[in-house]
């Protein structure tokens, strides 16, 4: 299989307003991909999406949502026409004793880390 330049590809990533997901954001954008990027935090990825300029839109979007993933590619859709690579990098980590951890939190990390991937 052969894959399009990097220049060439229009680039989903999710957690991209913070570590990863934002270095891989920024990384390919600097290697001329057009970036959608996405994260529960708008505020940030806006700021980093006026940083990158043109080639990039954000979408704030919780991965644990069928909804918002589906706006994401909506999004990438009505801006670039598509998209050629989708990398999840969103991801939620919960601290404590198993039996102190409220099932909410347990329900939310489910649906981030396992849910948004698939």
């Amino acid at each position: 299989m052969r894959h399009k330049p990097l220049r060439e590809q229009v680039i989903v990533v999710t957690g991209a307003s913070s570590g990863i997901g934002l270095a891989t954001a920024r990384m390919a954008a600097e290697r001329g991909a057009r970036v959608v990027l996405a994260a529960r935090s708008e505020d940030v990825l806006a700021r980093v999406a006026d940083e990158i300029g043109a080639r990039a839109v954000h979408v704030a979007a919780d991965v644990g949502r069928r909804e918002d993933v589906q706006a994401i590619a909506d999004k990438a859709i009505a801006t670039f026409g598509g998209f050629d690579t989708w990398v999840n990098v969103a991801g939620l980590t919960v601290y404590g004793p198993l039996r102190e951890i409220a099932p909410e939190d347990h329900e939310r990390l489910i649906r981030t880390n396992l849910w948004g991937t698939v």
